[in-house]
């Protein structure tokens, strides 16, 4: 978000510089599980994806940029993350590719995939696999097949559909509501398993950034997951230059459960640091 950010006043700024130092929770380990697909949630929009031997990490975000930061502690530490073989990036901004994070993090040979125009940066950070995926570019990481889906945002964005173990995740980054485009990943994925759709309602300087709960649930209603996890929530900054939705997992739960109340069981919140792990039937 740093087109963002540079215009807020720097009084404002520099008056929040102490204000979002992160909390990590550092004790708890990450647990395995023979499920077919396990999705941990670490912070905001970050998270493990984890296929059983392919596991991969969503948007890393352990150093944020002030005055925005997660309201919530970090829930697994980059010590305890479990071995990866890959990385997605789903965008630029700073909640999403976090510069200091991926320059540390210690195993620069896994894959990571980027959206179109990234690459060249993340090679310079010491990585030698990055693959760039335009709309509907297809690449694999392990045992998952990584395809590029359309999102709308202020800046180009990637979500992405991982298909591996006969089960399909859509990711969808922060994206803006549009029902063109969800019918069109609906159309070219009719079965989704899994489906994290960001909740957050997030506004900075009056600009809608992400879906709000009441625009997920209608997404939702369109690609019609099996289970929803909502995500891209618990970040905090300066009000008013930054808004957000109140509560805004519960709110989207709530939304869901007006559409179909049989629907709210499909919705799946996760606290930082949770895990939900789903088994193919």
């Amino acid at each position: 978000m740093s087109s963002h950010l540079r215009r807020l006043p720097l009084m404002l700024v520099l008056a929040t510089l102490g204000c979002y130092t992160p909390s990590v929770e550092r004790n708890r380990a990450y647990h395995p599980s023979d499920a077919d697909l396990t999705v941990t949630r670490i912070v905001h929009g970050s998270a493990v994806i984890d296929f059983p031997e392919t596991k991969i990490l969503l948007d890393p975000w352990y150093n944020p940029t002030p005055p925005l930061g997660p309201s919530e502690t970090i829930g697994l530490s980059v010590e305890n993350l479990p071995p990866m073989r890959g990385i997605l990036i789903t965008h630029t901004h700073d909640d999403h590719f976090d510069d200091a994070t991926l320059r540390e993090y210690p195993n620069k040979s896994v894959r990571v995939i980027v959206p179109r125009g990234l690459g060249a940066q993340v090679r310079a950070m010491g990585y030698d696999d990055v693959v760039e995926l335009d709309q509907w570019d297809q690449s694999q990481i392990g045992s998952v097949i990584v395809t590029a889906v359309p999102a709308r945002h202020s800046v180009l964005e990637n979500g992405y559909v991982l298909q591996g173990n006969s089960v399909t995740l859509y990711v969808a980054g922060d994206t803006r509501f549009d029902e063109e485009l969800f019918r069109e990943i609906r159309g070219r994925f009719p079965t989704i398993d899994a489906a994290l759709l960001p909740v957050g309602g997030i506004r900075i300087m009056g600009q809608q950034l992400d879906m709000n709960p009441e625009q997920a649930a209608d997404a939702f209603e369109i690609l019609k997951p099996k289970h929803a996890i909502p995500y891209h929530y618990g970040l905090t900054g300066p009000m008013p230059f930054f808004l957000a939705a109140s509560d805004p997992e519960k709110a989207f739960q709530g939304a869901v459960t007006k559409h179909d109340k049989a629907a709210a069981a499909a919705v799946v919140i996760l606290e930082p640091g949770g895990s939900w792990h789903h088994y193919r039937q």
